[in-house]
């Protein structure tokens, strides 16, 4: 029928018939002599033939689908009660061509009008179809080829029917893998599949529901996608879901350490207006003392070491604080040096400290025989602030933390084998890595 439509537009075949059709219906009533019930009965349908004729003429040039149809459902019935009015005519009354002109114009203008509403209305319905379909094929090219986002239109139940290409980009899944299957197969975590079936219940009440958390990857990663589930209606009837996720790893990422950050800013703000002002109160009392004392050589020691300690805590606190920079060797130095000194400060000059690679080759431990770490500190004595002592600043192990997170690396603390503590440090990229 596209052949067709282009060979014969309706517009043109609609519209010359209808201007013919009004026009005989004119040229009649103005020659005619009296006007009576016979002529306007025949006259009427005439005109009113030859405006709808008209009027779906120019309805037809804004279909893009059908005209073919159009133009042939007006002419062939046209034609065929023409012929068969002037047949009827000539044989029953004796009454043909030119005389019976009037007549069969008006049933052949009847029938093709008739006609013409048929072929119209069936070919508005093509068209709808065939524009709803180029709109499907369109929204189908646009979620299949859109970059850096995860975009899946998912069916009534939740099962997915398209997989865009961002989507496998960014999860690793290609589409034959996901289609068929139900959202929670990239969700991450415990009851992924109450999870998902939750977010679904939830857009269908309200339209759309936004996203943020973790999702899992093929390689067995995740990363944090942010979002929104969104359900498709077409009044009571649910057509199905729309997933549309980002990215946001990096952008949770560095959250996650602004806010670390934020952390280290109010340790420093309480070791500045609290462990700072103690000793130096101590030295400035003791130094008041030794002035009034002949035998001042205590108080002065006493001074001399508040000032050694807030000495300390400034170097500590000023370490901590370039670890928003580039990480250098001078750091990698400093894990060490803290390391084994905090091992020094709390098993004694006697403590034996030994170093080596972790079983899986991932990176490297320091362990020692001291009095250990128990199980419910483990993860406290990372804390800016946190120590056991009077004499210890809080900062050491969270200047620690601070150099293996710059490098991106991870740290745990552990029971050695000699019941003292051992600090893993995990992830590290070794010499043969490298090379690899």
């Amino acid at each position: 029928m596209g052949r067709l439509d282009d060979i014969l537009p309706a517009w043109p075949v609609l519209g010359l018939g209808g201007v013919g059709a009004i026009a005989l219906a004119g040229w009649y009533a103005s020659t005619a002599g009296t006007v009576d019930e016979l002529l306007l009965l025949t006259l009427a349908p005439l005109f009113l033939a030859g405006g709808l004729l008209v009027t779906l003429g120019y309805r037809s040039r804004s279909l893009s689908a059908g005209n073919g149809r159009v133009a042939a459902w007006t002419v062939l019935p046209a034609v065929a009660v023409g012929a068969v009015g002037d047949l009827v005519l000539a044989e029953e009354f004796g009454i043909a061509l030119p005389e019976s002109v009037l007549v069969v114009a008006t049933v052949a203008s009847v029938a093709g009008a008739a006609g013409a509403v048929g072929g119209f209305l069936s070919a508005r319905q093509k068209t709808v179809v065939a524009e709803a379909e180029a709109r499907a094929e369109r929204a189908e090219r646009l979620m299949t080829g859109v970059d850096g986002l995860v975009l899946a239109r998912l069916d009534a139940e939740g099962f997915v029917e398209t997989w865009s290409n961002g989507a496998e980009a960014v999860t690793g899944y290609p589409a034959e893998e996901v289609v068929g299957s139900r959202l929670d197969a990239v969700y991450a975590g415990e009851d992924v599949d109450e999870v998902a079936r939750t977010h679904l219940q939830r857009a269908l009440r309200t339209d759309g529901v936004d996203l943020e958390r973790t999702f899992q990857r093929r390689d067995g990663g995740a990363f944090h996608g942010s979002g929104t589930l969104t359900a498709v209606q077409n009044g009571d009837n649910l057509l199905g879901y729309v997933l549309v996720l980002a990215d946001r790893t990096e952008d949770r990422e560095r959250r996650d350490q602004l806010e670390r950050r934020n952390s280290q800013l109010e340790a420093f703000a309480s070791v500045v207006s609290h462990d700072l002002r103690n000793p130096l109160n101590v030295a400035i009392g003791n130094i008041g003392m030794a002035r009034k004392k002949e035998d001042n050589q205590s108080q002065l020691e006493s001074a001399e070491e508040a000032l050694e300690r807030m000495e300390q805590l400034i170097e500590d606190v000023l370490t901590l604080a370039r670890q928003g920079k580039d990480v250098d060797e001078f750091e990698r130095v400093e894990l060490s040096e803290t390391v084994f000194r905090n091992a020094i400060e709390h098993g004694g000059e006697d403590v034996e400290i030994s170093v080596g690679m972790l079983e899986d080759g991932e990176g490297f431990y320091i362990a020692d025989d001291g009095p250990g770490i128990p199980d419910h500190k483990r993860d406290e004595i990372f804390e800016a602030g946190y120590t056991t002592g009077e004499e210890g600043t809080g900062l050491g192990l969270a200047i620690v933390r601070s150099i293996v997170e710059a490098h991106g690396w991870e740290i745990a603390a552990a029971e050695s084998a000699g019941g003292g503590a051992r600090f893993e440090i995990s992830g590290v990229q070794t010499l043969a890595d490298l090379q690899a």
